[in-house]
């Protein structure tokens, strides 16, 4: 029988990773099991026996925990996101698993939620605005030089704004081209940047992008913020929750968060002064921790300036998702007015003239 689940393990290891949909049903359900009274090796049985597509998978994690491995560990070999693994890590040092199973789960609800919204914002306009490329491109091809040779031999002349229209329908490849090449580098110098430096740099590198920054500074607030917050509760102090956020279990940036932190706290700076130089984090962060621990209610203050700054991020995320629609149609409405500019409305001037 083991060999069996070793050989179906091998076999499986190159499918895909759960969908993000998938990913935050299993851990909703799986809180709820274990608030039940469930043990984690029945529930994941019982999910097993409820989820059959997902049965393979399910039986990995179910035959890695016998072999001794932590749950945190073994959902990160399914593909689960760092951000779900570390927090998982860390319920199983605070106590609040079940809790942070259901959130973790309703976190990738969301996410799978904010990107259906964003590719169903997107589809109309992007479709519109790829089938205005096409005119202008098959105008600029076809219909122009046509055009042009009919109006040289008439004695009327465009007008400026007309010309302008003309020159952008024939530069219109050109420009498209050069568009489309400068997105790509930007994205490939983009990944380049990712790829190397530290987690630190990397965040720092974000704050520099208009209107990503401040929604991503309330990501990272959000989640330190949260994260301080349970342990806080469970009676960890400050310090010991920096030393224990230099686990590996924990993110990158975390763990490179705390070694900042211990070495600006060794050299006698406060926790205020410490995680001024950190761009990623809003700069109350620091004066909420300080005020929190001369209350002696930093665990209750970190709670809900956690709360808070996901109220605020979701607020930016929607507003984003309100301007780019608008946007693309702008420029479909653009081409639109070229086309009429440079084809139409000089028609419209001959055939006026002839009557």
């Amino acid at each position: 029988m083991a060999i069996l689940v070793k050989q179906r393990f091998k076999n499986t290891k190159s499918h895909k990773k759960p969908t993000l949909s998938i990913q935050a049903s299993f851990l909703i359900k799986l809180s709820s099991l274990v608030q039940e009274g469930f043990t984690l090796g029945e529930a994941l049985v019982f999910l097993a026996k409820i989820m059959p597509k997902e049965v393979v998978w399910i039986q990995m994690i179910i035959h890695q925990l016998e072999n001794g491995e932590r749950f945190d560990e073994v959902i990160r070999n399914q593909g689960f996101s760092e951000r779900v693994c570390s927090q998982v890590y860390l319920s199983l040092i605070h106590g609040r698993f079940s809790f942070v199973l259901y959130s973790s789960g309703q976190y990738l609800a969301d996410k799978e939620k904010q990107k259906k919204e964003l590719i169903k914002l997107l589809h109309y306009p992007i479709i519109l605005l790829v089938f205005m490329s096409g005119i202008m491109i098959a105008m600029r091809l076809v219909l122009l030089p046509s055009f042009e040779e009919i109006y040289n031999t008439t004695d009327r002349s465009l007008s400026w704004i007309n010309r302008f229209a003309v020159i952008f329908i024939q530069q219109f490849p050109t420009v498209l081209f050069i568009s489309l090449l400068f997105f790509l580098l930007l994205f490939i110098i983009f990944q380049q940047r990712l790829k190397t430096g530290t987690a630190i740099k990397k965040a720092t590198f974000f704050m520099g992008i208009p209107l990503l920054n401040t929604m991503l500074r309330l990501y990272y607030t959000h989640f330190f913020s949260y994260e301080w917050s349970q342990l806080l509760r469970s009676g960890y102090q400050m310090n010991a929750i920096i030393e224990l956020m230099q686990s590996k279990e924990a993110t990158k940036l975390m763990r490179e968060v705390a070694e900042y932190m211990e070495l600006k706290l060794v050299a006698g700076q406060n926790f205020q002064e410490s995680m001024q130089a950190l761009t990623f984090f809003n700069q109350e962060l620091g004066l909420i921790i300080l005020h929190g621990e001369a209350t002696s209610q930093l665990a209750s203050e970190l709670a809900l300036y956690s709360q808070d700054c996901q109220d605020r991020m979701l607020i930016q995320l929607q507003r984003m998702f309100s301007w780019i629609q608008p946007f693309i149609f702008l420029i479909v409405a653009f081409l639109i007015l070229c086309i009429y500019l440079a084809l139409l409305l000089p028609t419209f001037s001959m055939m006026e003239g002839m009557m």
